[in-house]
């Protein structure tokens, strides 16, 4: 009798321990791996029961480490990309295509917005030398050209803010096709 009660408390020590490996394993691999855990679970306590507690702990801390690898290279690849730009036709890398990006002077003055970017942009755009050189109260852009590495294709992203005692008050990303922008401008070379 004494016998098969350290057995009942024994396993449910065990089915304690897995049930918080599971746990574990859910909340690193969020919302899809509670069932996985479950079923990763239910399995391995079939597969490796008469294995000892280590090589049981073992085997899914082998799962989590894979799981945290995965999201390092992720993580990583994601810092790598975080200075450039993503082309949307084959997901390269976009490099700019000048070390800094042009200053133009937009009329949209403090809060004004704007309706259709593209041609108001294309329209009004007016290249100045620095910020400082920008009318008190008007906006400005930055605009950058990229190159994509693999396809060759090109875009510009045009960034509207407010110059406020020395700093940038943001009002706007914009990405266009460098063709498109191009042909609104009406100049193949717009940035330089």
């Amino acid at each position: 009798m004494e016998r098969m009660i350290l057995a009942r408390e024994e396993d449910r020590g065990m089915k304690g321990e897995c049930l918080l490996v599971v746990f574990v394993l859910s909340l690193v691999t969020g919302f899809v791996g509670i069932p996985i855990g479950a079923i990763l679970s239910g399995v391995m306590q079939r597969v490796l029961k008469d294995s000892s507690p280590l090589i049981q702990y073992g085997f899914f801390l082998g799962a989590i480490a894979v799981a945290m690898l995965i999201g390092l290279i992720y993580g990583i690849k994601s810092i790598d990309m975080k200075n450039h730009t993503i082309c949307s036709k084959c997901k390269g890398k976009m490099r700019p295509m000048t070390e800094m990006d042009g200053i133009f002077q937009i009329p949209a003055a403090g809060e004004e917005s704007y309706q259709n970017p593209l041609p108001y942009l294309a329209e009004n755009m007016v290249r100045v030398p620095s910020v400082s050189a920008i009318s008190g109260g008007h906006r400005g852009c930055y605009v950058c050209g990229y190159k994509c590495e693999k396809c060759g294709d090109r875009m510009v992203r045009i960034k509207d803010f407010l110059p406020r005692r020395g700093c940038c008050e943001d009002k706007g990303t914009y990405y266009f096709s460098y063709t498109e922008f191009s042909l609104a401008r009406g100049k193949e070379d717009f940035i330089n």
